[in-house]
C-alpha cells in the first residue's frame, strides 16, 4: 500500500510539473484549450499541497494584492444590474485567483521554469509556422489576404499575438546564449526564429505590435551591447533600423498602410461613424473618461460598465462603436469604469508596479 501510494504521489507531481510546460507551448494557439488546461492543472495541484508552502504563499503581498482585487470585483459584481455580465467578468477575473494561487503557493523549480520559457518559445515556433502555411495555401488559390491582418492571425487578435512573439524574441536574447553556450546549433536555430516571430508580428500588422517591435528592438540592443555602446555602433545600428523599415514597407506595404490612420487624427473631429480602430478608440476612451468622472468612487458596477458604455455611444453618435458593443478598449479605463477608483490603483500596483520592483532589483 504504501508503495502504490508513493506511486501516485510521484504520478500527481509528474503531471503537476507537466501542466505548466503544455500551458507555456499553447499559449500562442489561443484559448481553446487553455481552460481545460488550467482546470486539470488547478485540480492535480490539491494532491501537491505543502501545508508549509501554502501558508507562506498566502502570506506574499503579490497574492493578497490579487485577492482584494478579486474580491472588490465580486462586490461591484453583486451591486451591478446585469448579472449575466457579472458572472462572465467574475470568470474572466478568476485568473487573479488562480494564478497567483499556483505562482506562489508552491516551490517551482528554476530548471522548470526555465523549460517553460523554451516550451512558450517552441509554441510560437509551430503557431507561426502553420499560419504561414496556411497563408502560402490560400496564396496559391489566389487569395493573397491571408498574409494580412487578422485573417493572418487565426488563433487570436493581433495586437496579442503580437506581443507574445515580442516576448519569445525577448526570451531568445536573453536566455538562450547563456543557456545554450555550447550547443551552437540551437543558438543558430534561435536566430531563425527571431527572424520568423519579426516577420509574423510585421504580418499581423498590428500598429502597437510594430511599435513595440521596434521599442523592444532597441531595448534588447542597448541590453546586449551596452559596454560597447559608441557614437560609431550606435549610428549603424539606426542606419540598419532604417534600412530594414525601409525595405518592410517596400516589400509588405500594407502593414504599414494602416499607420496612415495616424496621421489623421484631430481629437476635435473625429468621424464618429467611422469603423477604424484609431479613430474608435479616441472616441471610445473620451466617452470612457467621461463615464469614469460621473462614477469616479465605486464606478458602474463590472457587470453594467459596457452597458453604461453602449447609452453613451448611442447618446453621442458614436456608430461604429455602438454598432461592435466594443468595450472601453483599455483594461485600465475598464477597471476603472468597472470597480472605480480603488480598483483602478489596484490594477495600477499588481500590473505597472512590478515594473519598478524588477528595476529596483535590477533584474
Amino acid at each position: 500500500m504504501k508503495i502504490e501510494s508513493n506511486n501516485m504521489s510521484q504520478l500527481m507531481k509528474r503531471l503537476f510539473y507537466f501542466h505548466p510546460l503544455l500551458f507555456s507551448f499553447c499559449l500562442p494557439f489561443g484559448s481553446n484549450y487553455l481552460s481545460l488546461i488550467i482546470l486539470t492543472w488547478c485540480f492535480i495541484s490539491f494532491f501537491h499541497i505543502n501545508k508549509d508552502e501554502f501558508k507562506n504563499g498566502l502570506l506574499n503581498r503579490k497574492l493578497q494584492l490579487c485577492l482584494l482585487f478579486f474580491i472588490i470585483t465580486i462586490l461591484s459584481a453583486i451591486i451591478s444590474k446585469n448579472k449575466i455580465e457579472s458572472l462572465i467578468s467574475i470568470e474572466i477575473k478568476l485568473s487573479f485567483i488562480i494564478f497567483p494561487y499556483l505562482t506562489f503557493c508552491f516551490k517551482w523549480p528554476v530548471e522548470l521554469i526555465k523549460r517553460c520559457l523554451i516550451s512558450f518559445v517552441s509554441g510560437c515556433f509551430f503557431a507561426s509556422s502553420l499560419l504561414i502555411l496556411r497563408a502560402i495555401t490560400y496564396k496559391i488559390n489566389n487569395h493573397s489576404e491571408y498574409f494580412f491582418y487578422s485573417l493572418f492571425s487565426k488563433f487570436m487578435h493581433t495586437a496579442y499575438f503580437s506581443m507574445y512573439l515580442l516576448f519569445a524574441i525577448s526570451i531568445i536574447i536573453v536566455f538562450y546564449n547563456k543557456w545554450y553556450k555550447t550547443q551552437k546549433s540551437i543558438i543558430y536555430s534561435s536566430y531563425a526564429f527571431v527572424f520568423i516571430f519579426s516577420v509574423c508580428i510585421i504580418l499581423c500588422s498590428s500598429k502597437i505590435g510594430i511599435i513595440s517591435f521596434f521599442i523592444t528592438i532597441i531595448i534588447l540592443f542597448y541590453y546586449k551591447f551596452k559596454s560597447k555602446i559608441n557614437l560609431k555602433n550606435v549610428g549603424l545600428f539606426i542606419i540598419s533600423l532604417l534600412i530594414i523599415v525601409i525595405t518592410l514597407n517596400k516589400f509588405l506595404p500594407n502593414s504599414f498602410d494602416r499607420f496612415n490612420s495616424l496621421t489623421n487624427i484631430n481629437s476635435k473631429h473625429q468621424d464618429k461613424k467611422s469603423s477604424e480602430s484609431t479613430t474608435l478608440r479616441i472616441l471610445i476612451w473620451e466617452q470612457s473618461i467621461n463615464l469614469i468622472k460621473n462614477n469616479f468612487i465605486l464606478g458602474t458596477g463590472v457587470g453594467d460598465a459596457n452597458d453604461e458604455l453602449y447609452k453613451r455611444y448611442q447618446l453621442n453618435g458614436i456608430e461604429g462603436a455602438y454598432d461592435k458593443k466594443l468595450n472601453a478598449h483599455n483594461q485600465f479605463l475598464q477597471t476603472f469604469i468597472g470597480i472605480g477608483f480603488f480598483g483602478f490603483i489596484l490594477l495600477c500596483i499588481i500590473s505597472i508596479g512590478q515594473i519598478f520592483i524588477a528595476y529596483n532589483k535590477k533584474n
